[in-house]
C-alpha cells in the first residue's frame, strides 16, 4: 500500500514533488480517500462557486466577451474548456429532449413542420432527419463559419482563426444551456422554443462579440451584426443545399426501386 504521508514523487507521473502541485502534470499531492475527501471532491465539482464550470457559466451570463478575451489571452485555468463547455451543453440539451420526449429535429425545424404545402413539409421532414442524426457535428462545423467571418471582419486585430473559434463557440454553447431550460418547460410550443432560442442566440452572440473588443463600440457592434447575420445566411444556405441534395438522393433511390419493381413485374408478365 502506498504511504501517502511520504510522497517524494508524484503518484500520477512520477516526477519529483517540490510543491503541493506537481510541476509536470499539475496533480495535487494525493491524500487517502476518505468520506471527507469524497465530499470535498463532490463540492468542488458540483457546488463550489469558484469551480471552473460554475465560474464560466456565471461569468458568461454577465460578461461573455470578457470570458472569451481572458481565455484567448491565456487566463485558462479559471475557466472551463470551450470545447468541453459546448460538448456538455449539447449533451444536456439532448438529455432533456429525450427526457421530455421531444424531437431535436422537430425543435430545429418547427417552422417547416405542419406546413400547408407538400414541398415545404417534405423539406422540413428531411431537414429534421438531418438535424436529428448530425446535430453534434453540424454545431461544431457551422461554428467555424462564424469564426471565419470574425477573422475576415476583424482581421486587423491580429487574432488567429482558431482563437476566433473560441469566441464563436462559447456564446453558442452558452445559449444552448438556456435552450435546454426552455425545453425543460415542455408546456411551451416547439415554435416558441425555436424562435426564442434564435433571438437569444443572435442578440447574445452580438453582445459577446461587441464586448470582446475594447475599440470603438459602434463600429464593433456593426461588424458584429454583419458577422452574425451573414453567418446565419451562409449556414442557412448550406443547410438548405444539404437538404435538397438529400431529397434528390432519396427521390433517386425511390425512383430506382420503382423501376426495378416495374422491370420485375414486366419479366413475370412475359414469362406468363
Amino acid at each position: 500500500m502506498v504511504n501517502f504521508d511520504e510522497q517524494a514523487n508524484c503518484l500520477n507521473c512520477g516526477a519529483k514533488l517540490t510543491t503541493r502541485f506537481c510541476g509536470e502534470c499539475g496533480q495535487e499531492k494525493v491524500r487517502r480517500i476518505t468520506f471527507k475527501e469524497l465530499f470535498k471532491t463532490a463540492q468542488r465539482a458540483i457546488l463550489e462557486f469558484e469551480s471552473p464550470f460554475l465560474k464560466t457559466f456565471i461569468t458568461m451570463t454577465t460578461s461573455p466577451g470578457r470570458v472569451c478575451r481572458d481565455y484567448i489571452e491565456g487566463k485558462r485555468a479559471s475557466y472551463f474548456n470551450p470545447i468541453k463547455y459546448a460538448f456538455w451543453s449539447l449533451t444536456f440539451f439532448f438529455f432533456l429532449t429525450a427526457l421530455t420526449e421531444q424531437s431535436v429535429g422537430e425543435l430545429a425545424t418547427s417552422s417547416f413542420i405542419g406546413s400547408p404545402t407538400p414541398e415545404t413539409q417534405r423539406f422540413g421532414e428531411v431537414l429534421s432527419q438531418i438535424m436529428e442524426s448530425s446535430m453534434w457535428y453540424l454545431t461544431f462545423i457551422y461554428t467555424a463559419v462564424f469564426a471565419l467571418l470574425l477573422r475576415v471582419f476583424f482581421r486587423k486585430e491580429g487574432i488567429k482563426f482558431t482563437e476566433f473559434y473560441v469566441l464563436a463557440i462559447l456564446p453558442s454553447a452558452h445559449v444552448t444551456w438556456f435552450t435546454s431550460i426552455l425545453v425543460a418547460t415542455s408546456w411551451l410550443d416547439a415554435k416558441i422554443i425555436t424562435s426564442a432560442s434564435v433571438y437569444i442566440s443572435v442578440l447574445f452572440s452580438i453582445y459577446a462579440y461587441t464586448t470582446f473588443f475594447d475599440k470603438n463600440k459602434v463600429k464593433v457592434f456593426l461588424k458584429s451584426c454583419a458577422v452574425m447575420f451573414l453567418g446565419l445566411f451562409i449556414v442557412g444556405f448550406i443547410g438548405a443545399m444539404h437538404t435538397y441534395i438529400q431529397i434528390g438522393y432519396e427521390d433517386a433511390v425511390e425512383q430506382h426501386k420503382l423501376e426495378q419493381a416495374k422491370g420485375k413485374n414486366q419479366v413475370e408478365t412475359n414469362n406468363l
